[in-house]
């Protein structure tokens, strides 16, 4: 998204109109996610992805048009249906709904200070917010492309928004930083949309653990943090990808460092009196997970002198320990994969479940090509 963003604020800068396309709702299977986005300069040329093949060409089109027509500033809403001819057509295994926002912005100051500001929120200058965007509505009185911006220390705002008559869903959605498309019962639909920094994995202790996590959730985007008082351990020949590194005591280096809501912190350090002294510091900071490596039986005593020194049974409870998804591993790496992939499912909102294929899409499946053999055998 930052690239997409940055791009973008960039063509506005040098005083040419763009269009910024957003994947704003899905339904079924689709070749690109929510929150997924394509910048169409005035040239044609792009930045981003929304999925390729045709979906990508009618928007991409249909985005060259808006910037040919007119110079004024439009907001268009579109839907567009995988069908399974289509999909066949291009290569695609997908049968689903894909929603669109086409936002044609021009070098206005408003609309370079709000992508400024988006991009501040992307790079850490600024704290994080959240875009709400009337991408539907049945209220001729109001146009789409409507935009209501709320800081996440000021979500409360939304209670007093005249437009915006049930907030729960939406409060619940910026609260989880997450993207989604939200009906209300009045018959508006509005994208909410997160800005804030990358996810940031936290490793309290640079042993093994850590040596096989770090790589791989930088691979994944995550920005990287390891905190070891052994210099020995936590260096940028151990951990070359680390974008900080404190040599320092668990308790000490946990309150020095940003702790937010975008942070996952992992304690895999040498001992007990350790990982209950980080677990202490953790569970006192904004980070939206935190896991303990380690068997069932260190969890109880950790947890069991957490509750001694009153730390709260609600904020004990939420700690992953043991940390990750149950994959039996037990090499390094194996366990590294597990953590990742139980964070990776907290982050977007997973299950955690195999996606093997439905008895009922199977039942399907088997009809459809066993009449198929019955008829060609008439």
């Amino acid at each position: 998204m930052y690239e997409v963003i940055s791009n973008s604020l960039k063509e506005l800068e040098q005083g040419k109109n763009i269009v910024l396309a957003t994947v704003v709702n899905t339904k079924g299977s689709t070749p690109q996610k929510i929150g997924s986005k394509l910048l169409v300069r005035d040239d044609g040329s792009t930045v981003g992805t929304l999925g390729g093949g045709c979906v990508e060409g009618d928007i991409w089109f249909e985005s060259k048009s808006m910037l040919e027509e007119n110079s004024d500033s439009e907001t268009r809403f579109r839907e567009y249906t995988l069908n399974q001819e289509l999909a066949e057509q291009e290569g695609l295994v997908c049968d689903g709904t894909m929603y669109f926002l086409l936002d044609k912005l021009i070098p206005e100051n408003q609309n370079i200070e709000h992508l400024r500001s988006l991009q501040n929120s992307l790079n850490g200058k600024d704290s994080g917010k959240s875009i709400l965007t009337l991408v539907n509505t049945q209220n001729k009185d109001l146009s789409i492309g409507i935009k209501k911006t709320f800081d996440f220390e000021n979500t409360d705002e939304i209670l007093n928004d005249e437009l915006i008559n049930e907030t729960e869903d939406i409060e619940n959605t910026i609260s989880n930083r997450s993207s989604k498309c939200i009906k209300l019962k009045d018959g508006n639909e509005w994208y909410v949309e997160i800005y804030t920094t990358p996810a940031t994995l936290l490793i309290c202790g640079g042993g093994h653990i850590a040596n096989s996590l770090a790589p791989i959730a930088h691979k994944l985007n995550f920005n990287v943090w390891i905190t070891d008082d052994r210099k020995e351990f936590a260096n940028s020949n151990r951990f070359p990808h680390a974008e900080r590194i404190v040599n320092d005591i668990p308790e000490s280096a946990l309150k020095s460092l940003p702790v937010t809501e975008n942070t996952y912190i992992i304690i895999a350090t040498r001992g007990h009196r350790y990982d209950l002294v980080a677990t202490q510091a953790a569970v006192q900071t904004k980070a939206k997970y935190i896991g303990i490596v380690g068997s069932m039986r260190k969890a109880v005593l950790i947890f069991e002198d957490l509750l001694k020194n009153g730390i709260p049974e609600e904020k004990i409870r939420a700690i992953r320990s043991p940390v990750g998804l149950d994959l039996r591993g037990r090499s390094p790496d194996e366990i590294a994969v597990s953590i990742i992939a139980e964070m990776l499912m907290i982050k977007e909102g997973g299950t955690g479940l195999p996606m093997t294929m439905p008895e009922n899409v199977w039942s399907k499946v088997t009809s459809k090509i066993n009449n198929s053999l019955s008829k060609s055998k008439i």
